[in-house]
């Protein structure tokens, strides 16, 4: 059976259009089911949770913990407050003049990243780096960064960026490299205004004073990536788990371990032991018949009776305990 129409058909057909019996326009649709569609203002719509996402971004917030805190001496808490999805214009709108906004790459990743300070983050970084206090309370409107303090903010977001790809290296081995600085958000574009990024609240805590960073990723930037960041990182398959329990069993059975037999214990004065000398006795809590305890690094394992073996002191197993 053919689906191809014949002569006859498609005269009859062409007949029908001219004479209007057969329906050539179809009628307009009601007002309101229609709507226009803006391609310049387009946003994407990501639903749910990125758990690779978190898992990175909680690995980015210990290393740099200890980064900052051996880098400063003392204590440092960096704590993820959690990601959401914002305009980029939306973002760059919340961020205070001035601002350390570092722009960086993410090879093999495509695009730019920021990396942000907001400026009392950056003072408390410096009176610290210098032996102070952070001081909260410093005002920093209407000024921008001294050479020095642009120097010290440079050697943290380096160690940032090292500490990030160590993050990220069971999502994508990446590696981040910084590209540019700037102070006034108005200056820096790494996206249209209307495009959709990832914007990562990092909480910094330094003695009594509470600072704030950012991280602003371009959703198109890990958009190649982004079945990784959905499903989150994985760990080994349980067959190559079984496979490294084996190796490991095998390798602990040529671990030297102590064990040691505990023929009694005693009580006695401090007298008494002074007085002690060549040829006294001393009585145990254990008869001679009874089982002793066998003790595999402190942890008691197995039960057994004193003997000789081969000319040497030795015990015989008569029990395994559980």
């Amino acid at each position: 059976m053919t689906n191809l129409l014949s002569q006859e058909e498609v005269d009859a057909l062409l007949r029908g259009m001219d004479s209007g019996e057969i329906e050539t326009e179809t009628q307009k649709p009601p007002a309101g089911e229609v709507q226009p569609f803006d391609f310049v203002s387009y946003t994407r719509v990501i639903r749910g949770r990125m758990p690779g996402l978190d898992m990175a971004n909680e690995h980015f917030a210990r290393q740099f913990r200890n980064s900052l805190s051996s880098m400063l001496m003392k204590f440092v808490d960096v704590v993820i407050r959690g990601h959401d999805l914002i305009k980029f214009g939306e973002f760059m709108r919340t961020l205070p003049i001035p601002s350390s906004i570092n722009i960086f790459t993410m090879e093999p990743l495509k695009g730019n990243a920021l990396m942000v300070f907001e400026a009392p983050t950056v003072f408390a970084f410096v009176d610290q780096f210098f032996g102070g206090g952070a001081q909260p309370w410093v005002k920093s409107e209407g000024r921008y960064f001294t050479p020095i303090e642009q120097k010290i903010i440079r050697k943290i977001v380096d160690t940032a960026l090292r500490d990030l790809a160590g993050a990220w290296e069971k999502i994508l081995p990446i590696q981040p490299t910084h590209v540019n600085s700037e102070m006034n958000p108005q200056f820096v574009t790494i996206v249209t205004p209307s495009e959709a990024v990832i914007r990562i609240e990092v909480e910094i805590e330094i003695e009594n004073f509470v600072g704030k960073s950012y991280l602003c990723i371009p959703y198109s930037l890990i958009e190649p990536i982004k079945d990784k960041l959905y499903s989150g990182i994985r760990s080994n398959t349980p067959a190559h788990d079984q496979r490294w329990i084996a190796r490991l069993r095998e390798v602990l059975k040529d671990s030297q371990v102590t064990v040691q037999v505990e023929l009694g214990k005693a009580e006695l004065s401090l007298r008494d032991l002074m007085n002690m000398s060549k040829g006294d006795v001393l009585t145990l809590n254990t008869s001679v018949n009874e089982e002793l305890t066998v003790t595999v690094e402190g942890v008691p394992k197995m039960k057994g009776t004193p003997g000789y073996h081969r000319g040497n002191q030795g015990i015989r197993i008569t029990q395994i305990l559980e």
